[in-house]
């Protein structure tokens, strides 16, 4: 991981490191998978308060930097966590930013970068079609909108109506269904948050996990081909498996470097939810060459090993199907290579004659 990281962040992502290694193995995941709830994970992740390491210390949490909680979710993803810790993280960095109380236990954030539910009169109507980490949450973080504002608004789940579902990964996900609901608790209009915005930093999230997952289905890969042998020689000896190794090792690198420069230009700017246009350039890139990557990555690595990557006893078939996931959420990367191009476009349009030459390469590398 490459995210420059202050000292006493370091020793946070140590201490996960090590809480991961200890009680996430693939037998933990895949028994989540089955319906075996990972209960000890789940309790031990609250115990050492990673739910809270965006929300300052003044309101009980850790006060850790926005480049401390995006290198914990990348972390996370490389153990194929079954426990929404990164939704988590951003519901109660939404309650810190719009001064709500923050719950000590899990928040769930209920929001999929579709159009946000309407708040008129104190009663919130819409629906979310696919909120993470609900079903366990003992409070749900909604963002909503109120004459073109955001607000947020936090519901207990035994007050509304919701149709638990599952990805294609099998984590959890909600359909949440608010018909005149009134909120538990219900913020002001937040300075410099927009749903624009709000999405934007979503889809930085999965890109960040999808980065953690290909990581580790190159070591997974690297690992296997040199044990496993063919002909008499290890699969890694042979040219055409040597070329997947390496195209693997490219694509997660590059994935990785887009996201290392989104989080840096997201972590300096003042307003990291304002979807404005100089974070948006970053933020956009990332979730476009993660999203490939995905698609590359998983490819090449399930060509290397053979049938043995679909076995659901054998790991990758954990990271394969949770980056597949997150590739379409908060926006695959057909969407924002579509909002990447009509920005650049715009750019250029807004010039005057004379000014054009050179812009565009000018406007997606600055």
């Amino acid at each position: 991981m490459g995210f420059d990281m202050e000292q006493t962040d370091q020793l946070i992502l140590d201490t996960a490191h090590r809480l991961f290694t200890d009680q996430c193995g693939a037998d933990v995941v895949n028994g989540a998978e089955r319906g075996e709830a990972p209960e000890r994970l789940r309790q031990a992740i609250l115990d050492a308060g990673l739910t809270l390491a965006w929300v300052p210390e003044a309101a009980g949490g850790v006060g850790g930097s926005l480049a401390l909680g995006l290198n914990l979710i990348r972390q996370a993803a490389g153990f194929a966590l079954p426990v929404p810790l990164a939704d988590a993280l951003v519901a109660n960095l939404l309650l810190a930013e719009s001064g709500l109380a923050v719950t000590e236990r899990w928040a769930a954030l209920a929001f999929d970068g579709d159009e946000l539910p309407v708040l008129l009169q104190g009663e919130v109507n819409g629906v979310v079609a696919a909120a993470a980490g609900a079903p366990e949450a003992a409070v749900l973080v909604v963002p909503v909108t109120e004459k073109g504002v955001v607000k947020i608004a936090t519901f207990a789940p035994s007050t509304i109506e919701m149709e638990h579902q599952e990805s294609l990964a099998g984590e959890a996900r909600t359909r949440v269904i608010l018909k005149s609901a009134i909120p538990g608790q219900l913020s002001g209009p937040v300075d410099g948050m927009t749903a624009d915005g709000l999405k934007q930093f979503c889809a930085l999230v999965r890109a960040c996990q999808i980065a953690g997952a290909l990581e580790k289905i190159g070591e997974l890969t690297v690992g296997y081909v040199k044990e496993r042998q063919q002909f008499g020689r290890p699969l890694g000896k042979f040219q055409a498996v040597q070329h997947k190794v390496a195209d693997i090792a490219g694509e997660s690198a590059l994935a990785g470097a887009a996201v290392e420069q989104a989080v840096r230009r997201v972590s300096a700017h003042p307003e990291p939810f304002s979807g404005d246009s100089d974070i948006f350039l970053p933020l956009a890139t990332a979730k476009v060459v993660a999203s490939e990557a995905a698609g590359k990555v998983t490819r090449d690595a399930h060509q290397a090993h053979g049938a043995m990557g679909f076995s659901f006893e054998y790991p990758l078939q954990q990271y394969s199907r949770r980056v597949w996931s997150w590739r379409e959420e908060f926006g695959s990367e057909f969407y924002w290579s579509e909002r990447l191009g009509m920005a650049v476009a715009a750019e250029i349009s807004a010039l005057g004659a004379g000014e054009v030459a050179g812009c565009a390469w000018d406007a997606v590398s600055r």
